[in-house]
């Protein structure tokens, strides 16, 4: 890279906002560009995963712990304060734009400089010992790529293990899975360096001096841009759970002495079919019910709004059988 690489540094937390400024770099600029931000909790499923079959919904939901998809293919991965990610995007040739060990060579540099034995994974991850610290996936625009990853620094490791403890078994669908691997927070292996801005402030000068980079400040249009685009795509429920590709769904919850068993297909997030069996009493009337949820969305909110004049016991059940 030459001078007219660019290096940024996020000044926000929000992830819609950041994903959204992925995009924007991708798209609209013609630089090259190194990019860094830092996101609050949150979740972030790759572009064809069905997102619920990857996260742990009750627990993200308890703990406000919102979901979003970025543009990127891969799997899912969690995100907060200890997290750091990075993203490089570089003009190319068509046929030569994806290549992850010559866009994380560099990282695992910076990395090595820092005092860590980094090295390239198998699954174009990177590693100290034998545990991931980094996450890297790729997208490609006409011809520029971006390559982009995490760095687990000093990440909340048990909340990141329960917000991914997803059970696929309820799912068939053709969508990519994760492959989850063991993690370790970069802190833990250099316990004298454990201050995350001198981290970042680290790895990011090293990298800007790696590929001579002007730091680069948004414009109040450019953020206006980025600022729409994430309103609506990045925050939107059709993006982060409707582009799912259509999946089959399956459950069965026994409540008390009654059982019931589920099944639904949902297309673009919306119930298209479901069937529906119990041995409660009420079963004709619970099935006429659970019937006016086709053309809704697999949602809890909303499958709640249907099923609102419905008997608060079998309401619970229903709705501790449909997701």
């Amino acid at each position: 890279m030459d001078r007219d690489t660019l290096f940024i540094t996020s000044k926000t937390n929000d992830p819609a906002f950041n994903l959204a400024t992925e995009e924007v770099l991708l798209r609209k600029f013609k630089q090259n560009i190194i990019f860094f931000y830092i996101n609050r909790p949150s979740v972030i499923v790759g572009k064809h995963q069905n997102t619920l079959a990857e996260v742990n919904h009750e627990f993200l939901e308890k703990n406000n712990i919102p979901v979003y998809r970025r543009l990127s293919g891969g799997g899912t991965v969690y995100h907060d304060y200890g997290n750091i990610n990075y993203c490089i995007i570089e003009n190319g040739e068509p046929g030569h734009l994806v290549d992850f060990l010559r866009a994380t060579t560099p990282v695992v540099e910076a990395l090595k400089d820092y005092g860590l034995d980094a090295r390239h994974g198998k699954r174009n991850d990177l590693l100290a010992g034998y545990k991931k610290i980094s996450g890297n996936a790729c997208h490609v625009y006409k011809s520029r790529a971006m390559h982009h990853g995490t760095l687990l620094f000093n990440s909340n490791l048990s909340q990141l293990t329960e917000s991914l403890k997803a059970d696929a078994t309820k799912f068939r669908d053709k969508s990519v899975k994760s492959v989850r691997s063991e993690v370790v927070n970069i802190s833990d292996l250099i316990p004298e360096n454990n201050d995350v801005d001198i981290f970042v402030s680290k790895i990011g000068s090293f990298l800007q001096r790696k590929y001579n980079a002007a730091p680069y400040a948004f414009s109040e249009e450019e953020i206006s841009e980025i600022t729409t685009l994430a309103e609506t795509k990045y925050k939107t429920w059709q993006w982060n759970y409707g582009y799912s590709p259509t999946y089959e769904f399956s459950k069965r919850f026994k409540s008390d002495n009654y059982v019931y068993s589920a099944k639904l297909k949902v297309e673009k997030g919306i119930i298209s079919e479901i069937t529906v069996k119990t041995n409660h009493p009420k079963k004709e009337e619970i099935i006429n019910t659970t019937n006016k949820l086709t053309g809704t969305i697999h949602e809890k909110s909303q499958v709640e709004k249907v099923l609102v004049e419905t008997d608060k016991e079998i309401r619970a059940s229903l709705l501790s059988c449909l997701f």
